[in-house]
């Protein structure tokens, strides 16, 4: 039947200030998620059916969310709070429709989004009798029937659960209180043991007692037998229960603990379990705390281990880590060897295995070539060309672009015939991924376990994208490799074809009695040439404004008389042939008419990137001295007006006519300077 439900007014029963001293005391406001609670939260969503559930903790300003589901925020402004109507109430605060309430019916988070409607919430109370803030469900419904007996029942219960963990973050700090508490509790009622009980069963954590100086188990919840191996553990000593975790340290971190008195805590700690001495071991990580418990007299007695199995977040930092690391060092390499190589470090480091490698697949042959690969101790080398049909049928899987997992050759129907040449190269378990191209198998990645071993999820999804990356990246070294070969080709013929216009250009006007002009015109295309060149050297890309101005005005320098100066700098291949032909005809008319017509004339080029209105502009100096006065032309030709166009062809070019000599400034806009 469904339970009776009451809306309660918030009374405000104790002291405000001393119950913000408990709560700041135990240290959990602003802190990272924890397993523990966030499980809480979920089971609440879970028995009592709503999209929302909360663990609040209710500051005088705001109330903050230390595990929450279902909703988007981590905290909220004081005034809007429901939970806060719970302080200093011992029972549940039901509000079937949250529109209805006069506590409520104002709030935004019911007039607005997420239009909250129905609110359930069980107070964290602690043994002072302190409420530190509420465990709650919320729908975005009403309830008129409100929560069920065994749902109101749950809900309190995972509130004294939620207690208890809080409790429990304090045992290092205030360790004998709290023993003091839990045999309290016990002397008090025997139901209240049971429930302990329940809750030491059932916590998502992994718990344990030791007692005496031998460390003999008295007390394991479940958790702790699932990551020891479910052993035999009750009323042996850990040494003996235990042989593994023993010879790696374990044993005299207790003892140490159990002389000294003193806590300890551990954080991702690695732990080889191996729970059959015949079967190789599984790394875990945990994060434990181990508490000296003491009697009376404080004497220490035993200790009390507690913690939480974190293999799976360790593993995955590092997979996260090494894709990382994976994907820097391929953007420098460019050798097929090298980068498969850097892909099997990753996945080395990130999965591990013993034997680790890609080859190229020979569909026709049902072959693969395989060149480099990476073993261990355990391994053994597969380099070299392999028969697919040698060691199983699983090729048609390949075929088909499935991933072949195999955690047993010898029992799956795939291998189980040929397990025996399998094991002989050190696979008793494998996996292999296929890389498909236009979908034809063309390239497997593998790794070879020498024991049998179960290949996760997210194992293979990390193979998978390191496949991917090192196959696009191989892809990109034989694109570049096939462009660069294309660049040469073009290169040459275009220089070829410059070559045969020159030719053209000097035989067609071998007869025009202008010389001057047919000189200026096939040194115009021996400019073009040169910028060709510095084009070519960066694939036609961009090229160094130096080295642009520097190859142009090579033939022009006599004798160290042309002075370049400005920063590094790439410019596109527009704004290359463009300067080309700038600075060859300024440098034309210097060695005609300027300061490059005499001895100890000098001229000197300097650039700067400077700050424009809207965006950084080049600004170039062109500066001659030591030579004629400068004069104005009286015409204008061609070298005139190609000189006024500027550095890209828009203009922005001053010209001085000084007597010390010609002086032009000129400017572009940077970003159209290195435009493609």
């Amino acid at each position: 039947m469904p339970r009776k439900q009451w809306v309660t007014d918030s009374v405000n029963v104790t002291d405000e200030s001393e119950r913000l001293d408990a709560l700041r005391a135990r240290d959990l406001l602003d802190t990272t998620p924890e397993l523990g609670f966030d499980d809480i939260v979920r089971l609440a969503k879970r028995l009592c059916h709503t999209p929302v559930a909360l663990i609040s903790l209710i500051e005088s300003e705001r109330q903050w969310f230390k595990a929450r589901v279902g909703f988007d925020f981590s905290e909220t402004p004081i005034g809007q709070s429901i939970c806060k109507h719970a302080i200093g109430q011992p029972d549940l605060l039901i509000i079937p429709d949250l529109t209805l309430d006069p506590r409520t019916c104002s709030n935004l988070l019911v007039l607005e989004e997420p239009h909250l409607r129905f609110y359930a919430g069980a107070p964290l109370i602690t043994s002072e009798g302190l409420t530190l803030g509420m465990i709650c469900v919320i729908d975005h419904v009403a309830r008129p029937a409100g929560l069920t007996d065994d749902q109101a029942d749950d809900l309190k219960a995972l509130a004294r659960q939620v207690i208890s963990l809080l409790e429990m973050r304090r045992i290092i700090a205030d360790r004998d209180t709290l023993l003091d508490q839990a045999e309290r509790h016990r002397r008090h009622s025997e139901h209240e043991q049971v429930e302990l009980a329940a809750m030491f069963d059932q916590a998502p954590s992994f718990m344990a007692t030791l007692k005496g100086p031998d460390h003999v188990f008295d007390l394991v919840n479940p958790a702790y037998c699932r990551l020891v191996g479910s052993r035999q553990l009750i009323g042996k000593c850990f040494a003996e229960a235990l042989p593994d975790a023993a010879r790696q340290g374990y044993g005299r971190m207790l003892d140490e603990a159990y002389r000294s008195g003193a806590p300890f805590v551990q954080r991702g700690a690695h732990y080889a379990v191996q729970s059959d001495p015949d079967a190789p071991p599984e790394d875990r990580f945990v994060d434990f705390v181990c508490q000296p418990t003491r009697d009376e007299q404080g004497a220490v007695t035993g200790l009390f281990l507690e913690g939480s199995d974190v293999t799976e977040h360790v593993l995955q930092t590092r997979r996260v880590a090494a894709l990382a690391d994976l994907g820097e060092t391929l953007r420098d390499l460019n050798d097929a060897d090298e980068i498969t190589k850097a892909a099997m470090a990753c996945l080395a480091k990130a999965i591990g295995g013993n034997c680790i490698g890609s080859g190229k697949v020979d569909l026709d042959r049902e072959k693969i070539d395989v060149a480099v690969d990476w073993y261990d101790a355990h391994g053994a080398s597969v380099v070299g060309s392999h028969n697919f049909r040698s060691f199983g049928s699983y090729i048609e899987d390949l075929k088909r672009g499935e991933t072949v997992v195999i955690s047993d050759v010898q029992n799956d129907p795939r291998t189980a015939s040929e397990a025996d040449r399998l094991e002989t190269i050190h696979a008793r378990a494998l996996l292999n991924l296929p890389i498909m191209v236009r979908g034809v198998l063309d390239t497997v990645i593998f790794i070879l376990n020498a024991h049998a071993r179960e290949w996760t999820s997210e194992e293979i999804h990390l193979v998978r994208q390191v496949g991917d990356r090192a196959h696009a990246a191989i892809a990109r070294v034989l694109a570049e490799h096939e462009q660069h070969i294309l660049n040469e080709e073009l290169s040459h013929r275009m220089k070829n074809t410059l070559a045969i216009v020159q030719a053209i250009t000097s035989q067609t006007l071998r007869e025009v009695p202008e010389r001057d002009a047919v000189t200026a015109l096939t040194r115009r295309i021996g400019a073009l040439s040169r910028a060709h060149d510095a084009l070519l050297k960066t694939r036609w890309v961009s090229a160094d404004l130096a080295d642009v101005a520097r190859s142009t005005l090579s033939t022009f320098d006599q004798a160290g008389s042309i002075h370049l100066q400005g920063p590094n700098l790439k410019i596109g291949p527009r704004a290359t042939l463009s300067l080309s032909l700038l600075l060859h005809e300024m440098a034309t008319n210097a060695i005609k008419y300027g300061a490059l017509s005499v001895p100890d004339g000098q001229v000197s080029i300097t650039w700067t990137i400077e700050p424009g209105a809207d965006e950084d502009v080049l600004s170039m100096v062109w500066t001659e001295t030591g030579g004629p006065p400068a004069s104005q032309p009286s015409g204008k030709g061609f070298g005139s007006r190609l000189i006024s166009m500027g550095l890209i062809g828009t203009g922005d070019v001053e010209l001085r006519y000084d007597p010390s000599g010609l002086t032009a400034f000129m400017q572009a806009p940077l970003s159209q300077m290195q435009q493609p």
